[in-house]
């Protein structure tokens, strides 16, 4: 009687010849029953793919989404998508600024802060020559 063999791991040969997977999900057609929402009051077009309509991954609370229901559709119908894009340029350039001087700031307390310490270093050496010679002296 044969006993019966265990698979070995897959010879480089096959594992080549397979397809190559393709985790990128793809997209949700506009007619799909997926895309609408009875909770959301927007068009099918405007809809989140989620069902509580979190786009970031935080829920939130009805007064909270139907507010931002209400900004994004008033935005959407009084600003082009060019105006939208500018807008978007503007906000993310301070947001960049504010970066910017918020690093500026921290690397400036970096450097009094080593200043610091190398002070404090030199008066430590100081006050341990100043120890030495009186117990010696």
């Amino acid at each position: 009687m044969e006993t019966p063999r265990s698979p070995g791991p897959p010879s480089p040969r096959s594992r080549s010849q397979s397809p190559p997977s393709n985790n990128v999900p793809s997209p949700v057609p506009l007619s799909s029953s997926l895309r609408t929402y009875p909770k959301r009051n927007l068009p099918p077009i405007l809809s989140s793919t989620y069902p509580h309509g979190h786009l970031s991954g935080h829920p939130r609370t009805p007064s909270q989404q139907s507010a931002f229901d209400a900004r994004k559709a008033e935005i959407l119908s009084t600003m082009s998508a060019e105006q939208i894009e500018k807008r978007y340029i503007e906000v993310s350039e301070k947001v960049m600024e504010v970066m910017e001087e918020r690093e500026r700031q921290e690397k400036d307390v970096e450097e009094k802060m080593e200043n610091l310490r190398m002070q404090r270093e030199r008066e430590r050496r100081v006050w341990e020559k100043v120890r030495g010679k009186k117990e010696g002296g």
